[in-house]
């Protein structure tokens, strides 16, 4: 798997900001969510070692993105 970088999490980010609908009908941004990941992907592979708390966040934000 290639490496993602900066740039490349830049421009994974600037998706179509079409929304989704979900199953239970929430409305899903999915490219913000998208950008929370990648982001977090960048910050989180550069470093050895990542704590519990910071993987937690990453996850909660995820959510709070997916849950509307």
């Amino acid at each position: 798997m290639k490496a993602m970088t900066e740039s490349s999490a830049n421009s994974t980010a600037v998706l179509d900001e079409t929304e989704l609908l979900g199953e239970s009908g929430l409305t899903i941004d999915a490219a913000a969510a998208i950008a929370v990941i990648d982001e977090s992907l960048v910050r989180l592979t550069q470093r050895e070692l990542v704590s519990a708390n910071e993987v937690t966040d990453v996850l909660l934000d995820v959510r709070r993105l997916l849950a509307g």
